[in-house]
């Protein structure tokens, strides 16, 4: 049976696929390889863009029937926490903490997202200032199925270097079957959007990130215009005179009166939907006139990202839940590369010149805006894409088309030939040149640590096998 990805480019044929509902079925299917073969692989919404769910003649777990939210853990407010199941989607999770006057402290994008999956892949968003825009930055307790089919547990407290390699072991460890998040209080934003030239970013570009604000941005590359959203904490002076005393309730109810999430519900339709069912026209434009459809399509989106503001902005809002099986019009896919604040300058100018060179040399251009994240330096996760140091993305968006996959295979060489960093679950069509030039000696160490953890590569896909050299 042929499982895809939710883009629906990318898919695998497993022997099994088995979905579970308890660890029980876990354990048994672990220890049993005759009738669950190798490799055995966990898969949640997917909606990563790389071959993560590749389980070819293998088992192919759904854990998504993991759906567990336990109340949150609120003793210590300087260490409050949340323990969930592993296929409890972080939309709901997002939900069920802001009802209690809580929240993550990385409101990520995509609301599918399942909790095993942001433990153990990496993900990416606008951090703020003294905060990390890694989801499993803030993972600090994972219980896990071994490859002996042994129930283990790992915590920052217990195994600080055990959960730095869980964090980047993208399920090569063991099967995730409960995740313990760090979250914290609940609190409003200010939300607004600037427009740039690509000079004038540029230009600022220290200015922006020593703003407090943390920043997300939409790369117009055919206008050279850069539209920069900026969002930080307000403080609001019932609850900073509650000194933290006002109960979870009250600070809900308090909060979601004042604060608002019509932004972000506007942004989230656009993002999810119109964005891309407009952008899909495009591929049924006559060449001559495809260049002015997409350059319309930008203006309209700049004049649209101007009106989004607001005061006391609901941070969980920005959190979309994708339909499971969306229309083909509706479907997107992504890249991402991330560079260091010593090479992001240079390598973005760059990538506004390639694109357009792409263009004219195959008539090839992504339909979706590109965008990008300022990332804070996060050593958390072994295989962190910004462990050295401070790093901004530059993502490519488009529907998938047979012309996305060329253009793959350059923009990759171009972001490593500019010290790029890939993300090994969102970037497609890595080699394992690619990942030694990014990650050198880390991905040896990593391989040391899997084969004692995973000796009879129980958990190893071809996939990875192959794209690490393993």
């Amino acid at each position: 049976m042929e499982v895809r990805n939710w883009g629906q480019e990318i898919s695998t044929v497993p022997r099994i696929n088995k979905k579970v509902y308890r660890v029980e079925e876990i354990v048994d299917v672990v220890k049993n390889p005759d009738s669950y073969p190798s490799p055995v692989r966990a898969v949640g919404s997917r909606h990563s863009t790389t071959k993560c769910i590749d389980a070819d003649g293998g088992t192919l777990l759904d854990i998504t029937g993991l759906t567990r939210i336990d109340e949150p853990n609120t003793e210590d407010r300087d260490n409050m926490t949340i323990t969930v199941g592993a296929g409890a989607r972080y939309y709901d999770v997002s939900r069920f903490l802001q009802a209690r006057g809580l929240m993550h402290y990385v409101n990520t994008e995509i609301g599918n997202l399942t909790a095993g999956a942001a433990c153990v892949g990496q993900t990416k968003d606008s951090a703020f200032p003294g905060e990390h825009g890694q989801v499993n930055t803030y993972v600090v307790g994972v219980k896990y199925v071994n490859a002996k089919g042994g129930l283990c547990e790992v915590t920052e407290e217990s195994g600080p270097e055990l959960m730095s390699y869980m964090r980047a072991s993208f399920g090569m460890l063991g099967i995730v079957y409960e995740v313990t998040f760090k979250i914290t209080r609940l609190r409003l934003m200010k939300l607004y959007h600037k427009a740039y030239t690509l000079d004038e970013f540029i230009d600022q570009l220290d200015e922006l990130r020593s703003s407090g604000c943390a920043l997300m941005y939409y790369m117009m590359t055919f206008l050279d215009r850069i539209i920069v959203e900026h969002r930080s904490y307000i403080t609001d002076d019932i609850l900073e005179k509650a000194d933290g005393n006002m109960e979870g309730d009250a600070t809900s109810k308090h909060l979601l009166t004042k604060g608002s999430d019509w932004q972000f519900r506007v942004r989230n339709v656009c993002w999810s939907k119109v964005g891309p069912f407009l952008a899909s026209f495009s591929l049924w434009v006559p060449r001559a006139l495809k260049d002015y459809y997409l350059t319309a399509a930008e203006y309209i989106t700049m004049a649209a990202l101007a009106t989004l503001a607001g005061d006391t902005v609901l941070p969980a809002e920005q959190t979309i839940i994708y339909h499971e099986t969306p229309m083909k019009s509706t479907q997107y896919t992504f890249s991402i590369f991330a560079f260091g604040m010593k090479d992001f300058p240079q390598a973005l100018r760059d990538y506004f010149a390639f694109v357009k060179d792409y263009h004219q040399r195959t008539g090839w251009r992504c339909t979706v805006l590109n965008v990008g994240y300022r990332i804070y330096q996060d050593k958390s996760s072994y295989l962190s894409y910004t462990s050295e140091e401070e790093s901004m993305t530059i993502d490519p968006v488009t529907n998938a088309d047979e012309g996305w996959y060329p253009f793959l295979k350059e923009y990759n060489e171009f972001c490593i030939q500019r010290n790029g960093k890939p993300l090994l679950n969102q970037t497609p069509l890595l080699t394992t040149e690619h990942c030694k030039a990014a990650f050198g000696p880390q991905l040896l160490e990593f391989n040391e640590r899997r084969k004692t953890m995973d000796p009879s590569n129980r958990f190893l896909s071809d996939h990875f096998k192959g794209l690490l050299e393993f």
